[in-house]
């Protein structure tokens, strides 16, 4: 996706704001869900959003819209062009092998830190959250990678430390943005499965002690991240 020039194209898209499963999200959040889906599945790369285009396609106010761009510039999913528009920064393959290393580093280091202090009432929270993911379903792309993300961040979260739960966040977001952009294609759209089993069997070895295992198995989940980067970028 490029950054826009020239004379201003809108973004088209259907006039449906896409649901999202949480009940108490806000329209903000709402928004900043139907903007992201549709600047990562739009086939067009150079159109610009505006603040007055997206206020009459959403029926809100300026304020929830203008909150759903500014978290998105944060990001670094669009970027800000006064007296213009917002435009897609473009998202790349080197993009996903920077944040896999990012994941390496922070998520085994993090593991080898608490992985011997985590206690049976530590792992209670996650073992109830797969246990209970075990009886869902998913198929869609965006679903299946928000559980990724809550598995992997409650995973790290027993490091205690805020920071590396932030930013494992941030990078898994922009992970997701680049599987769902593959997804999207109409060849690939059935190929993304929900498979909760390589989690559970990274919990399973972290519970049982064995280490070794346990770090080995959350390597291994972290770099499959990379299989649809090698396919895009060949």
């Amino acid at each position: 996706m490029n950054s826009g020039g020239g004379e201003r194209t809108e973004i088209k898209a259907d006039t449906t704001i896409i649901p999202v499963r949480n009940d108490l999200v806000t329209m903000t959040d709402k928004i900043y869900d139907s903007i992201l889906r549709m600047v990562t599945e739009s086939p067009e790369e150079n159109g610009v959003l505006t603040e007055r285009y997206l206020i009459s396609r959403f029926g809100s106010s300026k304020a929830p819209v203008r909150e759903a761009l500014i978290r998105l510039c944060n990001e670094r999913i669009l970027k800000s062009i006064p007296r213009f528009g917002y435009v897609v920064l473009r998202l790349g393959g080197q993009d996903v092998i920077d944040i896999i290393q990012f994941r390496l580093i922070n998520e085994l280091g993090a593991a080898k830190e608490y992985m011997r202090k985590v206690t049976e009432k530590d792992l209670e929270p996650l073992e109830a959250y797969l246990v209970n993911l075990q009886k869902n379903t998913f198929d869609d792309v965006w679903d299946i990678w928000d559980e990724n993300i809550k598995f992997h961040t409650m995973l790290i979260s027993l490091a205690r430390n805020d920071l590396l739960v932030r930013n494992l966040t941030c990078g898994m977001r922009t992970l997701r943005r680049y599987y769902a952009q593959y997804y999207s294609k109409e060849q690939y759209r059935n190929q993304f499965v929900f498979n909760p089993r390589p989690h559970c069997s990274i919990f399973e070895s972290l519970k049982e002690k064995d280490y070794g295992r346990f770090l080995e198995r959350l390597g291994e989940d972290i770099k499959d991240g990379g299989r649809i980067c090698k396919i895009t970028m060949n």
